[in-house]
């Protein structure tokens, strides 16, 4: 990965932010467009958790060419699953998962969330706002 590269993972509630016109988040988007090597992902459970208290985002979501959403594959269900049995929120669990060091992204993403405290613990970085 190149080193200027930048990626974050949105959780559900960066999600909910940026469905209802965060400045904040939706500049992140803006400049993931518009910056090579800036990458936004949003883990489909956390799409499937936003969508839930607003339906009409996974619409907008997946109209942002900016967004990847991050699929739940074999090895992905089995992390989040452990995530889950040892007490962590669902809804919260695939981002932890996303967020971690792996061959793509060795040191990690930062989860960009409005509950950091979620994630203390995890060994993961956060972006907090409000």
């Amino acid at each position: 990965m190149d080193p200027s590269s930048l990626g974050v993972v949105f959780d559900h509630t960066a999600l909910l932010a940026l469905g209802a016109g965060n400045q904040l988040v939706s500049q992140v988007v803006s400049q993931a467009h518009l910056q090579h090597g800036w990458y936004v992902y949003a883990p489909a459970l956390c799409l499937a958790a936003a969508v839930a208290e607003r339906p009409s985002l996974a619409d907008h979501v997946g109209m942002l060419p900016a967004v990847e959403v991050v699929e739940l594959g074999y090895a992905g269900a089995t992390a989040v699953g452990k995530l889950v049995a040892n007490g962590v929120d669902w809804r919260t669990a695939q981002a932890i998962d996303a967020a971690r060091p792996s061959l793509d992204w060795p040191t990690g993403r930062p989860v960009v969330t409005t509950t950091p405290r979620a994630y203390v613990g995890r060994g993961i970085d956060t972006i907090s706002f409000s």
